[in-house]
């Protein structure tokens, strides 16, 4: 059975461009699946697609091919410790896949794949035809390739701190590097009080009360809580409102978002 391929766009890609796209690797792998991930990102925001992508991959089979066309830098493919593969460019779209699934092998794709979007879908389906990298790139070192340094979440008895990992612009959540696992050992409940702040560069940007719950019919409407996030990793959201447009516009203008960092501390009664 030949492997999906998932394609993730910047906002300068529309439905004509993902028809030629899908038209090349079908033209070269006739019958392969190609699905369009349709997040349209800004224009080189590889942090953020890395995000995206974490959120994506864990939802398909293994041995997945990943298609993504933000952002500039040589063309790689990335195998992940869970077999599916990731074609881009080496500019940190890996990193919180890497963070998360890890990755076991790296190959710099040729120059005949390098050119453009087009060559990099023309790589995915040689690839769907041969299932060998080495027809495609020559592998290498990881510690090559560019990643973003994923900061880490401290977690202590009733107290956890981390960073801004991701925008769900959709819905207007946030989502923190703190693991929804790593969350639980802080020993947090279900309507538990908490103190949220969240900072960058030592100031203050937000700060609120609210309390943690396993979805948002547990407030008021525009009220805001702490919830575990689909993607794995805690988020912070109001009720049937943006909390990125109410509370933290300045979020999306930003070219750096981990610089935005988190701390959510349980009020003890």
């Amino acid at each position: 059975m030949k492997p999906s391929i998932v394609v993730h766009n910047d906002s300068d890609f529309d439905s004509v461009e993902f028809v030629k796209i899908a038209g090349i690797i079908n033209s070269i792998s006739e019958n392969t699946d190609v699905v369009d991930a349709n997040q349209y990102y800004e224009k080189d925001n590889a942090l953020l697609v890395s995000a995206y992508l974490f959120t994506t991959v864990p939802f398909w089979p293994n041995g997945t091919i990943f298609l993504s066309l933000v952002g500039k830098g040589k063309a790689i493919a990335a195998v992940l410790n869970n077999d599916s593969i990731i074609v881009c460019r080496d500019n940190g779209t890996v990193s919180m896949c890497d963070d998360e699934i890890g990755i076991k092998q790296v190959y710099a794709l040729k120059d005949e794949y390098d050119k453009d979007d087009y060559s990099l879908a023309k790589a995915c389906a040689d690839l769907v035809n041969t299932n060998d990298l080495t027809t495609i790139g020559t592998q290498i070192d990881k510690k090559d390739i560019f990643i973003y340094k994923i900061p880490e979440s401290e977690i202590s008895d009733g107290i956890a701190r981390g960073a801004i990992g991701m925008l769900l612009k959709t819905f207007g959540n946030i989502t923190f590097t703190i693991k929804t696992a790593d969350f639980e050992k802080t020993g947090i409940k279900k309507d538990d009080l908490l103190d949220v702040t969240i900072s960058k560069d030592n100031n203050v940007v937000y700060h609120e009360k609210m309390t943690y719950q396993p979805s948002f019919g547990y407030v008021e409407v525009g009220k805001p809580l702490i919830f575990n996030g689909s993607s794995g990793y805690m988020d912070i959201g109001l009720n049937q409102r943006s909390f990125i447009n109410e509370c933290l516009p300045e979020l999306l203008e930003s070219n750096s978002i981990t610089d935005y960092k988190v701390s959510i501390e349980r009020i003890d009664k």
